[in-house]
């Protein structure tokens, strides 16, 4: 079994590479999902495209479909030039219009019939899409319009890293990343960590949903959502491990980063550098919270709960990830992780 990778989260912040674009882009499970559903929705259909990327791929996908036109939105410079050359090339420039800035401070000639987006993060909500796809679906799209994805829950459960763990270091490759991050905000902070390859081979507990974002009906702001996760077989706790589960269209199945490879990366919250030693049958209650940042945009996310085997308490579970960032080396994985220097 191939270890899992360490990377920090990227997708949240204004980064644009593209070597991790590319990345995406390879994940069949993902883009034959996407490609499908707007090839079936397109046709004869006024689209937008949130979040377009440096390809606009499914705003030249679904002009090439048949949409009657389409609008795509790109925040970031370097990719909405790209993606004119893209459009370009394509053929379609009659019929796709490339709008560079921010959703929620563009305004469009007229209202759409399909919504699509993929600013879905390692933890559903991250990127930003429960704010600003609720502005889009509020002030672009018509009555009874259609969106893609369609709905978006975070998963939880607790993670037995085994022989990883003593081990736990970022990739040389992933360093620049990290330094971006870090540049994005202004200073170094305890950035969120995921695992490419955390999968059900590290899970030692059942799984529970939190934040369920459902893209037609969204209500951007603070939620708190509490999940039992009972432990189903005996090992040691790490942390915890969020994943997401995607439907694309209300009628597909969803798409399970735990469960399959894709390039949403689970995300590791670390609780314990040498792991709880835990028993089938011991019980890890959890309260995750979200509330926005002071952008408007991106969430903050808290997780808070306890380690109980029958009425006795194991251990308590604290883990805070503000956007903006919080404090830097305030746990022993994250000290591990940035050494001081000598």
């Amino acid at each position: 079994m191939e270890m899992p990778l360490l990377m920090p989260s990227v997708g949240e912040y204004p980064i644009y590479d593209p070597q991790a674009y590319e990345f995406m882009i390879a994940d069949k499970l993902r883009t034959d999902a996407y490609r499908e559903a707007v090839r079936a929705l397109a046709p004869g259909r006024v689209v937008l495209d949130i979040g377009t990327g440096q390809d606009a791929i499914w705003a030249v996908t679904a002009a090439k479909a048949g949409a009657s036109r389409v609008y795509a939105i790109e925040v970031l410079r370097d990719a909405a030039k790209l993606a004119r050359e893209a459009v370009d090339r394509a053929g379609v420039a009659d019929r796709v219009t490339i709008l560079e800035g921010l959703s929620t401070e563009i305004e469009l000639p007229e209202q759409v019939d399909l919504l699509v987006s993929e600013i879905i993060g390692t933890i559903g909500g991250s990127e930003g899409a429960e704010a600003v796809l609720d502005d889009a679906r509020r002030r672009f799209l018509k009555p009874g319009g259609h969106s893609i994805p369609h709905r978006c829950v975070t998963t939880v459960a607790a993670v037995d890293l085994g022989r990883l763990m003593p081990d736990l270091a970022f990739a040389p490759i992933m360093a620049p990343y990290v330094e971006q991050v870090f540049a994005s905000v202004g200073r170094p902070f305890d950035l969120r960590l995921c695992l490419m390859g955390l999968g059900r081979q590290q899970l030692m507990s059942t799984q529970a949903e939190v934040e369920d974002l459902r893209f037609e009906e969204l209500r951007p702001g603070s939620g708190v959502d509490r999940a039992e996760l009972r432990v189903t077989r005996a090992g040691r706790m790490h942390g915890l491990g969020l994943g997401i589960r995607l439907w694309i269209t209300e009628e597909g199945t969803a798409i399970d980063s735990i469960a399959q490879w894709t390039n949403w990366a689970p995300v590791f919250v670390p609780v314990s550098e040498s792991g709880l030693e835990l028993a089938e049958g011991d019980v890890v209650s959890l309260e995750f919270t979200r509330k926005l940042s002071a952008d408007g945009v991106h969430p903050d996310y808290g997780i808070s709960g306890v380690v109980r085997r029958g009425d006795a308490v194991l251990a308590d579970i604290s883990w805070e990830s503000p956007h903006g960032g919080g404090g830097f080396r305030e746990n022993p994985v994250h000290r591990s992780l940035f050494p001081l220097p000598r």
